[in-house]
C-alpha cells in the first residue's frame, strides 16, 4: 500500500477512467500492452477491514482518490467519506462539529488541502437522500449552507406541525437552535413564520387560548373580520406548499378557540371576557367569518 501511495503521489500510475472497471483494464487511449490500474477498487478493498474501527486511518488512504471522479462527476474522495460516515457515524471526528457557541471544531479532514465545504455538502446530500434529515441539517450547517438547512427544516416543521408528539418537539427544538445562527438567508422569513405557528400550536394545546389567538391574529394568516376575507384569500395564493399544508389545521384550531371562548363568555357573565353579551357576539361573529373563509379556501 505504501508503494502505491508513493507511485501515485509522483504521478507514475496510469489510473482507470472509471472506479467501476476491473482492477486492470485497457483503454483505447493507451498503446498496447499498457493497462490501467483501478486505484479506487484497491483502496476501498484494502480499507474495508478497518474503516469502521479506525476511520481516520481509512481517511488517509481515501485521500489517494482525491481528483478521481465517478460517472456522476462526484469526487471519489468525497464519495468514500460519505460511505464511511454512513457506516461508522463518526462525522464529528472526521468532519468536525459546531460547539454550543456556533464555533467550528476541526475534524480529521481539515488536514487535507481540499474544498472542505464541498465535501461536507456531498456527505450531507447523501444523508438527505437516505432520509436522515437531522444528520443532513447538522452537516449542511457545518458547511455554512444555511439555505439547505432551512429548506430541510421548513419541510420537517410543516410535516410534523400537527403531530403533537416527541417528533414535533424535537424538530422545533432543533429549529429554534438553528434560528440563532441562520441570518441573511432567503428562506428565513418563511422559516420564522413556521416557528411562530409552532408557538401558536403549543399555546393552543396548553389551553392558553387568548394567547394563541393573539399570536395567530398578529401573523395575519386567518381573517377574523369580514373585510379581511378577500385579502387573506389572495395572500393564500402566495403561500409556499409547506405553509399551505398547515392552513387547514390552523383554521380548525382557530374555530375551536373561538367556540370555546364563546361558550365561556356565554356561560359566565362575571368572566374576565368583559360584558357577556357584547363579547360573546364579537366572538360569534369571528367564528362565523372563519367558517365562511374555510369554505372559500376549500373551494
Amino acid at each position: 500500500s505504501n508503494v502505491l501511495k508513493d507511485l501515485h503521489s509522483h504521478g507514475l500510475l496510469n489510473i482507470s477512467l472509471s472506479p467501476h472497471l476491473p482492477i486492470l483494464s485497457e483503454s483505447d487511449e493507451d498503446p498496447t500492452p499498457h493497462r490501467r490500474l483501478n486505484l479506487c477498487r484497491i483502496v476501498i478493498g484494502y480499507t474495508r477491514k478497518f474503516a469502521c474501527s479506525s476511520p481516520v486511518s481509512a481517511l488517509n488512504y481515501y485521500y489517494l482518490l482525491h481528483g478521481i471522479q465517478n460517472e456522476e462527476g462526484e469526487d471519489m474522495f468525497a464519495v468514500c467519506i460519505a460511505d464511511l460516515i454512513q457506516e461508522s457515524k463518526e462525522y464529528r471526528t472526521l468532519l468536525g462539529y459546531l460547539d454550543s457557541a456556533g464555533r467550528k471544531t476541526k475534524g480529521a479532514i481539515d488536514r487535507f488541502n481540499v474544498n472542505h465545504s464541498l465535501i461536507i455538502c456531498t456527505v450531507a446530500e447523501a444523508a438527505e437522500k437516505r432520509g436522515c434529515w437531522e444528520e443532513a441539517v447538522t452537516l449542511y450547517e457545518l458547511a455554512s449552507n444555511y439555505e439547505k438547512v432551512l429548506e430541510i427544516l421548513i419541510e420537517e416543521l410543516s410535516r410534523r406541525f400537527m403531530s403533537n408528539d416527541k417528533g414535533h418537539e424535537h424538530v422545533h427544538q432543533i429549529a429554534c437552535d438553528v434560528e440563532k445562527r441562520a441570518h441573511h438567508v432567503a428562506l428565513r422569513k418563511q422559516f420564522l413564520l413556521l416557528l411562530d405557528l409552532y408557538q401558536f400550536h403549543n399555546l393552543y394545546h396548553a389551553g392558553k387560548l387568548e394567547e394563541a389567538l393573539d399570536v395567530i391574529t398578529k401573523l395575519q394568516l386567518v381573517p377574523l373580520t369580514q373585510d379581511a376575507i378577500s385579502h387573506r384569500i389572495q395572500g393564500f395564493k402566495s403561500f409556499s406548499d409547506e405553509l399551505r399544508r398547515c392552513v387547514p389545521d390552523i383554521l380548525i384550531m382557530v374555530m375551536s378557540i373561538l367556540n370555546k371562548m364563546y361558550r365561556g363568555a356565554s356561560q359566565n357573565s362575571t368572566s374576565f371576557y368583559g360584558g357577556q353579551n357584547k363579547q360573546a357576539q364579537q366572538i360569534r361573529d369571528q367564528a362565523k367569518v372563519c367558517g365562511d373563509v374555510t369554505l372559500q379556501y376549500a373551494g
